[in-house]
């Protein structure tokens, strides 16, 4: 039989989507997962879409008995369920990852949530915030990031169940390092999700250097499209 696995994540935010992609790939290897070999795994983290779409043209040609095509990172749902590819917000609709075989499993792990705006109607609002941008306050431009989000609950941890979480004469290490990546933003606005994972690295190394013990931040973050995703902070 010819199979094809492809392991597709976006992990700009989402600390989990690397665990993802491991643990998908090693349930494949294994026996119980049906002993697949490594050379018939792909695992492609944050991909751009052309190089997607030219993956998914070559599959086609080479005609596989079987495929199991797995995503996990941001999604929504703008008429069928898109996928949020990387961090430069590329996406894909989760139709044109289907018929790569005549047998096929998909298996998405991501938000599905409605936006409250079409994409129609998103373009119209950046072209409009765009020529606005210098002539509202700081305030506003924050306010109006923050109404165009989907409702959420977002938990972020200074460190896992179990350890401790350290203080310096700074401030709590993690808090800091936090507030640090709101120093540096691309774009307009910095998403939660990429200023907790840039801390999380940034504490990690640091408590292990000056303390020699582990200190590691958790997130519990929804999986929606960067558009639909809380910000921390705003570029001004």
């Amino acid at each position: 039989m010819k199979r094809k696995a492809l392991l597709i994540g976006n992990t700009h935010g989402l600390e989990g989507v690397k665990v993802d992609l491991i643990a998908f790939q090693e349930f494949l290897k294994s026996d119980r997962g049906g002993a697949w070999y490594s050379s018939e795994i792909e695992v492609k983290p944050d991909i751009a879409k052309r190089d997607l779409e030219s993956l998914i043209s070559s599959y086609k040609k080479e005609k596989y008995d079987y495929m199991i095509v797995m995503f996990s990172g941001h999604g929504g749902q703008i008429r069928e369920t898109t996928l949020e590819l990387n961090k430069n917000q590329e996406t894909i609709s989760e139709p044109e990852l289907r018929n790569v075989s005549d047998r096929q499993l998909n298996i998405y792990d991501c938000c599905r949530a409605y936006p409250s705006y079409t994409p129609d109607s998103v373009m119209r609002m950046k072209a409009a915030f765009e020529s606005t941008t210098k002539s509202i306050s700081s305030r506003e431009k924050y306010e109006r990031r923050i109404m165009q989000v989907i409702p959420q609950q977002i938990l972020l941890y200074s460190c896992s169940i179990g350890q401790y979480s350290y203080d310096s004469a700074r401030g709590g290490v993690y808090l800091q390092n936090l507030l640090r990546t709101t120093l540096a933003i691309e774009g307009d606005f910095k998403l939660v999700g990429v200023a907790h994972q840039e801390a999380k690295e940034q504490t990690e190394a640091q408590v292990r250097k000056e303390r020699q013990k582990d200190q590691n931040p958790e997130g519990i973050l929804p999986k929606c499209l960067s558009s639909q995703q809380l910000v921390l902070a705003i570029n001004v």
